[in-house]
C-alpha cells in the first residue's frame, strides 16, 4: 500500500533550509543534550544504588525494565503531544520531571517497596518524553534527505556526556567517606546537570520560535496515533529498535557488575573510549545512510555490535576495555540516527512526534524485555556453576545474529517487490 501523505519536509514545511542546516538553536540543543547525557550517564553505576539498598542484579534488572514499562505505556501519549503542542514544550516539561524523580531517590530506603519502582518510572518517563521531543526538535529543522546526518551530528553530543559522566561517576566514588554518601553525590551532580540542560533547552526553543527556523506544532485536533502508525505501517524496523535497546542498554546497566566479577574497579575508561570512537565516527561518517542506503548502514551497526559482544569475552582487565568499547561505539555511530531515520521516513512529517517515540518506545521495549532476562540468565548461570556473564554475552551475539539475518531477508524481499512493481 502506497502512503498518500507526503513524506518531505519541504513540501509540508517550506520553512525548513535547505540551505542552512546548523544553526544558533541546534548549538544549544547540541550543549543541552551533553548536559542531559551527564546526568544520564552518572547513573549508569545505578547498581551501586541497588547494591546500598542491599539488592543484586536480579532487583537491578527488574527494577530498570520494569520501570521501562511506564515510558513505553506512555511514549505514543508523549508523541502525539509532541506533535499537538510542539517538541520545546514537551523538551521543558520532560527535563523537570526528570530532575524531580533524581532527587527523589534520595529519599529511597528499600530496594523491594514500591516506591523506588516508582521513582525509576517517573525517571523513565521523562527520559523518554526528553530524548523523543528533543530528536523530534532537530530532526524538524532537518531536509527530508538529511535527517540520519543531522540526527547523527547532533547526536554526537551524547556521546560527549556519555564520556564525562561515568569519569565524575569514578572520581565520585573515589572521594573519601560512605558507600552510601557517595552514592548520594552521584544523584547530586545528575541532578546539577540536568538543571544546566534545562536551561540550555529553554534557550534554544525560544531562539527556534524567535528566528522562526522552527515551526511549532498547529494541529487542530488530536491524531488517533494507533492510526497513524497502521496507515504509515513501519514494518520490521520496530523488531530492530527492540534489539537496539537491549544490545546499547547493555553496558550502561551491567557493564559495572561485570567488571566488579572481574575485580576491575573502574569502567570510565571503557565509555570514554566508547564515547570517542562514537563522536570520532559519526562526525566522520555522517553521510554514511545517504551513501550507503539506512538498511545497509543498520546492518553495519549490527555487524559491529555482535563482534563488541565478542570482544567482552577475553576481558581480563581495565586495559581491555578498548576492545569492546570501540567496536560497541562504531555499532552506536552507525544505528541509532539510522534506526530512527528508517521509521520516521514511513511517517508524514506532522506526525514526526509520534513516529520518533514510536521508535524510541521499540527501544524501551528492548529494555524491558531485556534488562530482567539478562539479570536472569546472570543469576541462573552463577546459581548453576556457569560463567554467568560469559554465558549471558554469548546469547546476547546469538540474538543480534539472528535478527540481523532476518532484516536482511526481509529488506531483499522488499527490494525485490520494488524491482518488480509495474512503471505506472
Amino acid at each position: 500500500m502506497i502512503n498518500t501523505v507526503s513524506s518531505n519536509p519541504a513540501d509540508e514545511h517550506p520553512n525548513v533550509s535547505r540551505q542552512r542546516v546548523y544553526n544558533s538553536s541546534l548549538v544549544l540543543a547540541f550543549l543541552a543534550n551533553v548536559f542531559q547525557l551527564i546526568a544520564v550517564s552518572l547513573l549508569f553505576r545505578y547498581s551501586d544504588f541497588v547494591d546500598v539498598l542491599g539488592g543484586d542484579e536480579w532487583h537491578l534488572g527488574w527494577i530498570v525494565g520494569i520501570a521501562s514499562l511506564g515510558a513505553i505505556a506512555c511514549r505514543l501519549i508523549q508523541g502525539t503531544a509532541i506533535d499537538r503542542f510542539g517538541p520545546g514544550v514537551i523538551w521543558v516539561v520532560s527535563l523537570i520531571g526528570e530532575i524531580l524523580a533524581i532527587l527523589w531517590h534520595l529519599n529511597i530506603d528499600s530496594v523491594t517497596g514500591v516506591e523506588v519502582y516508582l521513582v525509576r518510572t517517573l525517571f523513565a518517563l521523562s527520559l523518554a518524553g526528553t530524548f523523543g521531543a528533543w530528536l523530534s526538535f532537530i530532526s524538524l529543522q532537518a531536509p527530508y534527505e538529511r535527517i540520519a546526518e543531522v540526527i547523527g551530528v547532533i547526536g554526537s553530543s551524547g556521546f560527549v556526556g556519555m564520556a564525562i559522566g561515568p569519569t565524575i561517576g569514578d572520581w565520585l566514588f573515589s572521594r573519601p567517606g560512605s558507600y552510601a554518601s557517595q552514592v548520594e553525590s552521584m544523584f547530586q551532580f545528575a541532578a546539577i546537570t540536568a538543571t544546566i540542560s534545562l536551561a540550555l533547552a529553554i534557550l534554544a526553543w525560544l531562539l527556534a520560535r524567535r528566528s522562526k527556523v522552527f515551526l511549532p506544532a498547529s494541529r487542530p485536533v488530536l491524531d488517533n496515533p494507533l492510526r497513524v502508525i497502521w496507515n504509515s505501517k513501519p514494518g520490521f524496523i520496530l523488531v530492530v529498535g527492540v534489539l537496539m535497546g537491549l544490545t546499547i542498554g547493555f553496558p550502561g546497566t551491567y557493564l559495572r557488575p561485570f567488571a566488579e566479577s572481574l575485580d576491575i574497579e573502574n569502567i570510565k575508561s571503557f565509555f570514554i573510549i566508547y564515547n570517542v570512537v562514537a563522536f570520532v565516527s559519526r562526525l566522520l561518517f555522517r553521510k554514511a545512510p545517504q551513501i550507503l542506503g539506512l538498511s545497509n548502514t543498520i546492518l553495519i551497526g549490527f555487524g559491529f555490535m555482535s563482534l563488541s559482544m565478542l570482544l567482552y569475552l577475553p576481558l581480563q582487565n581495565e586495559s581491555h576495555f578498548w576492545l569492546p568499547a570501540t567496536a560497541g561505539g562504531l555499532a552506536h555511530c552507525f544505528l541509532f540516527p539510522s534506526v530512527i531515520a528508517a521509521c520516521t521516513n514511513a511517517f508524514a512529517t506532522v506526525h514526526r512526534g509520534i513516529a520518533t517515540q514510536l521508535i524510541l518506545g521499540m527501544y524501551d521495549l528492548g529494555v524491558l524485555v531485556g534488562m530482567p532476562v539478562i539479570g536472569f540468565m546472570v543469576t541462573e548461570a552463577r546459581e548453576k556453576g556457569m560463567q554467568p556473564y560469559p554465558f549471558t554475552i554469548k546469547m546476547l551475539f546469538g540474538t543480534i545474529v539472528v535478527i540481523s539475518l532476518a532484516y536482511l531477508l526481509i529488506e531483499k524481499l522488499k527490494s525485490r517487490r520494488i524491482d518488480r512493481q509495474p512503471m505506472a
